[in-house]
């Protein structure tokens, strides 16, 4: 088994791994929730048993890069089920305040992306209970379900409930 403790840094983090080729590393797939554990042992794509014993406030990202010896391994976030949401008149500020309201009651994690809010969710079906709760805002309003990488909002950080 392979254990580490820590990255050695992000692909998406400037020119440092740009020079990585296929078949140079391997990849290791990871659920949102697994990434905020410390302590973790899965299987990359080529087959390493991989054990993570990360230091305390150490979190793993999406497209970090770990190393042991001359074996490079790739962190890959699992894409999940998203709702997103687009606003489809901007100067309504009681749409965006009640839109807000809504997911916030629900403790759903967020993520802007331009003219999106996207939060998570567990299956098709709580696109009918969220169309149902955007009910006064519902002609406001585009939803969609989505299967994507979600990365929180950093000022948006709270725990699902």
């Amino acid at each position: 088994m392979l254990e580490v403790n820590s990255t050695i840094g992000n692909i998406f983090d400037g020119k440092e791994f740009a020079n990585l080729k296929k078949g140079n590393f391997e990849i290791l797939l990871i659920s949102r929730m697994d990434l905020e554990k410390r302590i973790l042992r899965k299987k990359t794509n080529l087959g390493t048993d991989v054990g993570l014993k990360l230091e305390p406030g150490i979190k793993l990202h999406h497209g970090d890069v770990i190393k042991n010896g001359d074996k490079i391994i790739i962190i890959e976030q699992l894409p999940e089920k998203v709702i997103s949401v687009k606003i489809k008149n901007r100067n309504t500020i009681d749409v965006v305040v009640l839109l807000g309201h809504i997911i916030g009651n629900r403790h759903r994690p967020i993520s802007i992306h331009k003219e999106e809010i996207l939060f998570p969710i567990q299956a098709d079906s709580e696109k009918e209970v969220f169309i149902k709760l955007f009910q006064s805002i519902i002609n406001h309003i585009e939803i969609r379900v989505d299967e994507q990488i979600f990365v929180s909002h950093s000022g948006a950080n709270i725990h699902e409930h």
